[in-house]
Formats: structure tokens, sequence, C-alpha cells
């Protein structure tokens, strides 16, 4: 993190050169991020730059946790419309050029930096945790069927994925409808039976539960 002191001064130099970290991030992505390139872009001297974030990881890592945010926070209202209306606004951000530079050095360098697995923990890890209660909320009130919150997890796999897989491996830039119909295939199989597309069913327990449910079968 920055080591920004109270002198005003520096808190506008220390914005300034994180604004052109960010920059430079979405442009080139992380190797453009050096003290040297920052410190031209902000217009401030190199020393500043140190000064703020004495090694470069760390200058990244406020680059990465300034265009990172969380992919869902849900609240307490209808899930369906909580999930499409929080997607389209998502979406767009998956559609600017910065989201690819943004996740595709969250993914990179996650898998050997902890602050960099911190920053992923907060913009995918989180999700499920939002999903739960929401899906708690949602079968209380008769909007799914009960056990949905068991499975917030998969849910956002069968949400995100297709959005993440079109927009990233495709190339396909994301609309409204993309992500209503993402939605709506990952909660019809947990809609109430008179709403529930024909032949939908919640996802068949797996490992030890789908054992301990064939024991339980009475026999003939």
């Amino acid at each position: 993190m920055s080591r920004t002191s109270n002198d005003p001064r520096a808190r506008r130099s220390s914005a300034a050169a994180l604004a052109a970290a960010t920059e430079l991030l979405v442009e080139g992505g992380p190797e453009r991020v050096t003290h040297a390139a920052v410190a031209e872009r902000a217009g401030v001297g190199r020393a500043t730059v140190y000064r703020h974030w004495p090694n470069a990881n760390m200058l990244l890592l406020d680059a990465l946790a300034a265009d990172a945010h969380p992919l869902l926070t849900l609240g307490d209202g209808p899930v369906r419309r909580q999930l499409v209306t929080q997607l389209q606004r998502q979406a767009e951000w998956l559609n600017q050029p910065a989201s690819a530079s943004v996740i595709a050095t969250i993914i990179e360098r996650a898998e050997r930096d902890e602050g960099v697995r911190n920053i992923r923990q907060e913009m995918f890890g989180r999700a499920d945790e939002h999903l739960a209660g929401a899906l708690t909320t949602a079968a209380a009130r008769g909007e799914l069927r009960p056990g949905a919150e068991e499975h917030a997890g998969e849910l956002i796999s069968r949400v995100l994925g297709p959005l993440l897989f079109q927009r990233f491996m495709l190339g396909t830039r994301l609309n409204n409808d993309t992500v209503v119909g993402a939605v709506d295939a990952a909660l019809a199989p947990w809609l109430p039976d008179d709403d529930s597309p024909a032949g939908a069913q919640p996802p068949a327990p797996t490992g030890g539960a789908r054992r301990s449910a064939i024991r339980s079968r009475p026999t003939r």
C-alpha cells in the first residue's frame, strides 16, 4: 500500500501516481507499471513514486486494487432482479479494455502472490457469501426452493462462467440479453414447481451426499 502522509501535496502526488499506474496497467499490462513510467506519466519525480511505493510490486497491487471491485454485493431484494441489475452493470465494465488487463493480471499473479490473491478474493471469493444470504431470503419468500443457498458457489459459477468465457475467450461483447439468459439458466433448477421450465431439476447431490441418498433408499 502507498505510504501517503497527511501532507496535502503528498496526497496529491500519490493520487496522480496511482492514476498513472492504473492507466499504464490498462494500456500495456503489469510490465508497464514501473516507477519510471509512472513518474513520467504522472508528471512527478521518480523519487516521489519510490517514496509512496518502495517497490514495484506494491505499486502494482495498488493499481490492481484501484480498478478491482466485488462482482456481486447482494441485499434483501428479489434475487433475480438483483443478479440481473448488478451483472448488467458489471457487464459494462467487462466490456471495457481495462477489465481484460486487470482480470488477466489478477489470474496470473494470484498463483504466486498473496497480495493479489487477496484482491482476487475481494472480487470473486466473496460473491458466494453475498449470494448465499440472498438465496436464503429468496427461499423464505418462496422465490426459490429451499436448499438453494447450499449451492451458492455453484450458482455463481453458472452465472459468471458463461459471461467471462464469452467476453474473454470468445471476445464477444456482453449485452443485457446475455446477462438475463445466464441468470435465468442458473436459477431455473431452483424455481418453485409452478415457475420451473419443463424438466428443470435441482442439481443432483454429489460425493458423500449422493452415496448417503442411495443408502437411504428402501429395499424392495
